[in-house]
């Protein structure tokens, strides 16, 4: 099956700003089914997966688009703040 994709990526992009982020992912799913290098649908990916609080799954996307483009400027930074957060922990909460 082939796809319109700049159709589909217009479809997810008025699905995000309604705020149906599950749906806007499906729609970038089906890009990245049709070109699995395409950076800016795995990056939407990424980001509709942290609009969702799904952090493993967005960094997996993100780490996906740095392996394609290594210079990709939001990804990494994206890649370096959800391990952050993955990897955070206040000792003043963890019972001695």
């Amino acid at each position: 099956m082939t796809i319109d994709v700049e159709k589909t990526k217009a479809e997810a992009f008025r699905l995000e700003g309604l705020g149906e982020f599950r749906a806007a992912l499906a729609k970038y799913q089906q890009i990245v089914d049709a070109d699995k290098e395409n950076v800016e649908a795995l990056f939407r990916q990424g980001e509709m997966h942290h609009q969702l609080g799904e952090l493993p799954e967005a960094l997996s996307a993100y780490i996906r688009v740095t392996d394609l483009d290594e210079e990709h400027k939001k990804a990494n930074v994206k890649v370096q703040m959800i391990l952050s957060i993955l990897n955070y922990y206040n000792k003043d909460m963890i019972n001695p």
